[in-house]
């Protein structure tokens, strides 16, 4: 079956899936090659790793490794934004975390 790539001037067909209208979602633009949308952040936290990840679950020990944290009370600088809180969440018994100003 050929894709029929869509002009200016057409419209796209409205989508049915089982028979039922189903609303397209408007993503949002994806960035521009070299944007750095975390790089913006204002903020900084220092996380220091307090508890050993031995026994901790695999994916626990990689997000330990991917804040840059290797060995007990080794710490790390790091931007204070969305995907750094969300790892710091999946951690927050391993680890302790200042506010740096």
């Amino acid at each position: 079956m050929a894709v029929k790539k869509l002009t200016k001037n057409e419209t796209k067909q409205p989508l049915y899936v089982n028979g039922r209208y189903v609303v397209e979602k408007q993503l949002a633009p994806k960035p521009q090659k070299g944007d750095k949308p975390y790089a913006q952040a204002q903020g900084q936290l220092r996380v220091t790793l307090v508890k050993s990840t031995a026994g901790c679950l695999k994916d626990q020990q990689a997000t330990v490794r991917a804040l840059g944290l290797t060995k007990i009370r080794t710490s790390n600088v790091l931007p204070d934004n969305d995907a750094v809180r969300g790892m710091i969440f999946k951690v927050k018994h391993l680890v302790v975390v200042e506010e740096v100003k």
